[in-house]
């Protein structure tokens, strides 16, 4: 019996950082891991294709892939400038694309909670630009890219509050950085 239940190891996953930490929200980092492993069901695959295929967030006849639509896509990059102010972006690819996931990857790693917000914010982002792809395409309804940049922020804001955080120098900054009020009236 003993060693049956070892699985010899797999090859090392290096964004699996990205779905994990403290603010993590499960529909968030559910549709995250999708669009990393590509699976998704975007109109670049024969068997969906609805029409032409073409990306319904930016109108710019491209075709929907996962490249496009997670920071090649017009749309998305707005939303992307939307969250700027809360995430650093210097030294990321000016194009964007799903290559941006693998730069954060390697750029937010660790248990610093300032990594972990950040990791919180792209996954709540992408989750976003995906609603925001099924709303237009089954519901017809759309919001600007500003607005739902706002709502990502404020959705990991509220979860920054919900976390009881130590009082350490780290927190501290978290807190000034998205303006929460460190001492939360009850």
């Amino acid at each position: 019996m003993d060693g049956e239940w070892n699985w010899p190891p797999g090859p090392k996953v290096v964004w699996s950082s990205l779905l994990l930490g403290p603010f993590k929200i499960p529909r968030n980092n559910f549709v995250l891991w999708l669009a990393i492993l590509q699976k998704l069901s975007t109109l670049d695959k024969p068997w969906l294709q609805h029409g032409d295929g073409t990306c319904i967030l930016c109108t710019d006849s491209c075709l929907e892939t996962h490249s496009h639509l997670f920071f090649g896509c017009r749309y998305s990059r707005q939303c992307l400038n939307t969250i700027r102010r809360f995430i650093p972006l210097t030294g990321s690819r000016k194009d964007g694309r799903l290559i941006f996931i693998l730069w954060a990857t390697r750029r937010w790693r660790g248990k610093h909670v300032v990594n972990v917000a950040y990791r919180a914010l792209l996954a709540s982002l992408v989750y976003h630009i995906w609603q925001e792809r099924n709303r237009r395409r089954f519901q017809q309804l759309e919001r600007p890219a500003a607005t739902l940049g706002w709502l990502v922020i404020e959705e990991v804001r509220q979860r920054i509050i919900s976390v009881d955080l130590s009082c350490n120098i780290s927190s501290i900054a978290l807190y000034r950085l998205w303006k929460i009020p460190w001492h939360i009236p009850m």
